[in-house]
């Protein structure tokens, strides 16, 4: 059987993994998002309301 401390280190390491993991995208999203290369940004705004509606042709 693995000791104690030896599964302290393997929950460690996934830890710190995960962690690089979130922090670094992270970090990629702020480089694209100030670069303007993200192409979903214009999807992800919404469009301007007028207040009017169009009636349907359709029946």
């Amino acid at each position: 059987m693995r000791s104690a401390t030896g599964r302290l280190w393997t929950v460690l390491k996934a830890t710190l993994g995960i962690g690089l993991l979130a922090a670094l995208s992270l970090y990629s999203a702020s480089v694209v998002d100030q670069r303007g290369l993200n192409p979903f940004a214009a999807a992800l705004a919404e469009p301007a309301t007028t207040g009017t509606v169009k009636a349907s042709l359709a029946r």
